[in-house]
């Protein structure tokens, strides 16, 4: 999708009284995420976290609370083209859904280790580096670059709500009224 192509449109259930599928879940996470970056609203992490918090945690976090969480680490830690901003900004979704609250609780800790080492090991095989440098650079060879960085942001974006669900650790409420 280009700049100048309008958004997505966010999926929703076939019936509106079922809860979202799935892939339903899956598809809008990422097409939420790449709608927030493709219309100028927020950057990659922003974008993100920003559809994380939405989707998968509507009922525990203020999504604009999020959003400034997430600021710092846009352009690999605030334009210094280090560790991608989509990884990180996953990082922090991991931690906003699968994390403890509580001192002690490591059960939830460990949740959070492994949907993080699962996605982290994905990230790296699908993209190769953490570098948000590198991804520039190779991005530049094949396109608008911040073009391709919008398809990157959808497309971890819906890796990691799959890896997930697939592990298990997720506490869903979503309101399927809200469309975004």
């Amino acid at each position: 999708m280009s700049d100048t192509e309008a958004s997505p449109v966010i999926p929703s259930a076939a019936d509106p009284s079922a809860p979202l599928s799935e892939e339903e879940i899956i598809q809008r996470v990422g097409l939420l995420a790449r709608r927030y970056y493709a219309d100028g609203q927020f950057s990659c992490a922003e974008s993100m976290l920003k559809a994380f918090a939405e989707v998968f945690a509507p009922h525990r976090f203020d999504p604009a609370t999020i959003t400034r969480l997430a600021t710092p680490f846009n352009g690999g830690f605030s334009e210094l083209q280090q560790t991608c901003g989509v990884l990180t900004a996953g990082l922090m979704s991991i931690g906003m859904i699968t994390g403890r609250d509580q001192p002690g609780d490591e059960e939830a800790k460990e949740q959070a280790y492994t949907v993080t080492q699962i996605f982290h090991r994905r990230y790296m095989d699908a993209i190769g580096t953490s570098s948000c440098k590198e991804l520039l650079q190779r991005w530049k060879e094949q396109g608008p670059e911040k073009s391709l960085c919008k398809a990157h942001t959808q497309q971890m974006s819906e890796m990691l709500a799959r890896t997930i669900l697939q592990v298990g650790f997720h506490d869903l409420n979503i309101d399927e009224d809200d469309e975004a």
